[in-house]
């Protein structure tokens, strides 16, 4: 029989906030903690969040938005966050978002209905929060942190990952190589994706070479299309460069089929440094953005708030090129 804490208190005969206190590990005196646990016991009473949540207001949950979960860097984010949260006894509710601000907006709406501890927002694509007083507002006093961003709201605690210097780095060592034509495929442009951008300008600047900057908003085919179009206007290109790995991978593919051998006639590189950078034949060379560190990072200011303690200060997580085969 299912029961709920409303059942509880009427048969063990007590308040509801009673039992709600006992539930949440408060004090309760002896006589009226011993009926409310023969009642538990009896039905096999497992209490759900919410119910928990009545007298201390706190529901234990923990949400999480993404941009978007298909993509391995915000699926990796997601899982180690969610794993570290459950290790300290909070449940997850992660939000995909797609990248639709409207759709963002809901989620915030319905995951504060249902009384969340805090959130953590993963990606700059979160700071176009900032534009929007009335969520800034709903936001204000609830515990957030963010990877990559910033908002307004009292409570936040950024954590910052340095993408331009990861690309720049990049883009010098391919500089350092002797490769003098490179294309740099640029995937979206949210600030994130213009940081790294900026990374391969300042890096191409510094070396008196021309820039080519080439930009998609298909990141599963764009690199595949926008490298054939590049090899067939450009057949001196000697190196693609790109923010996501993804891209490089349809990079990588279309300079085979164009007879272009990758790791020799023409060095990749991509940015992430995931799974793909690994199933990738060359293996691709990949800027490593640390997603594990700046996951756990988050999850610990994030405890911070909730425990009281004062925002942290600014963190900027370096990122660290891994050199494979194909560059």
């Amino acid at each position: 029989m299912a029961i709920n804490i409303y059942d509880i208190a009427r048969e063990a005969n007590t308040s509801i906030s009673t039992v709600s206190r006992y539930l949440n590990h408060k004090n309760v005196r002896p006589a009226t903690k011993e009926r409310i646990e023969k009642v538990i016991s009896k039905y096999n009473f497992k209490p759900n969040a919410i119910a928990q949540g009545l007298v201390t207001k706190s529901t234990n949950t923990i949400a999480v938005m993404v941009v978007d979960i298909r993509l391995q860097h915000y699926a990796d984010a997601a899982y180690v966050i969610d794993r570290e949260l459950s290790s300290l006894g909070y449940r997850t509710v992660i939000c995909n978002t797609a990248g639709d601000i409207d759709l963002c907006l809901e989620y915030i709406d319905s995951v504060l209905s249902i009384s969340i501890d805090g959130i953590i927002f993963i990606g700059s694509f979160f700071n176009v929060l900032n534009e929007y007083p009335e969520a800034l507002a709903k936001l204000n006093d609830l515990p957030v942190a963010i990877t990559n961003g910033n908002l307004n709201v009292s409570k936040c605690s950024p954590i910052f990952i340095d993408e331009k210097g990861g690309v720049y780095d990049a883009t010098k060592y391919l500089i350092e190589k002797g490769r003098k034509n490179i294309a740099y495929i640029q995937y979206l442009s949210n600030s994130s994706a213009l940081n790294k951008r900026d990374g391969y300008l300042k890096a191409m600047e510094e070396a008196g070479l021309e820039p080519h900057v080439h930009l998609t908003d298909d990141i599963f085919e764009g690199g595949y299309d926008v490298t054939l179009d590049i090899v067939s206007k450009h057949p001196e290109l000697d190196a693609v460069i790109s923010g996501e790995d993804v891209i490089s991978v349809g990079a990588v593919r279309a300079l085979t089929i164009s007879h272009k051998k990758v790791g020799e006639d023409v060095l990749v590189i991509g940015f992430n440094d995931g799974y793909f950078s690994n199933l990738c034949v060359p293996a691709l060379t990949s800027v490593n953005n640390k997603v594990k560190e700046s996951s756990l990072e988050a999850v610990k200011r994030l405890e911070a708030i909730l425990a009281g303690n004062s925002k942290e200060e600014l963190i900027n997580i370096k990122c660290e090129l891994n050199i494979k085969e194909s560059a």
